[in-house]
């Protein structure tokens, strides 16, 4: 089976990739522009979801991924890149300093045929806000650099990527898409 995923990062395009290949299906990379609605990631996902089926005329995924710090209400939410844009790392250690450093990502993978409803699948990691940065000369998306889930000793940029692929809030989301999309195939 063949899946448009649409995002503009590469980063999110190789971890589904290689997490939906094991359930035999091959993830199409779609960089196209989706309306970014406001709201709350679920909603947010499958506004996106059915917008790029209908657009692309055939079955697409999205993801919608929200960053929460635990010291403040639905913060940054489903914002972090907009947050982490216009206040950087120095930002983030500012506003955590002195205050609880626990946070978790979710994210909501929406998926669509054309003419269907839209489903949502979630994923959550926990962990928690280093006080340093790390790996600032790897290639990887910014909170990796300050993120350590639960049960680990260091941060999600320098854990392998098959280790990140088993247990990131992505990782999670797309293989509920997966075994979705297993199940209805073999119906």
């Amino acid at each position: 089976m063949k899946l448009s995923f649409v995002t503009s990062n590469r980063h999110k395009y190789e971890e589904v990739k290689d997490i939906l290949s094991e359930f035999g299906i091959d993830v199409v990379w779609k960089n196209i522009e989706l309306p970014e609605p406001e709201g709350e990631i679920d909603s947010i996902a499958k506004a996106k979801a059915k917008h790029a089926a209908e657009t692309l005329k055939s079955p697409a995924a999205v993801d919608d991924t929200g960053v929460f710090f635990e010291a403040y209400n639905n913060f940054p939410g489903p914002n972090p890149k907009f947050v982490f844009n216009g206040i950087g790392y120095e930002g983030i250690m500012r506003l955590l300093k002195g205050k609880s450093r626990k946070a978790y990502f979710r994210t909501a993978v929406g998926y669509c045929e054309p003419g269907k409803k839209p489903v949502v699948f979630d994923g959550v990691m926990k962990g928690e806000i280093t006080e340093e940065v790390f790996d600032k000369e790897k290639d990887v998306l910014p909170y990796m650099r300050i993120f350590v889930a639960e049960g680990h000793d260091n941060v999600i940029s320098s854990i392998p990527a098959e280790e990140k692929n088993r247990i990131s809030h992505r990782a999670k989301a797309f293989r509920k898409l997966g075994e979705f999309l297993k199940n209805k195939q073999e119906k």
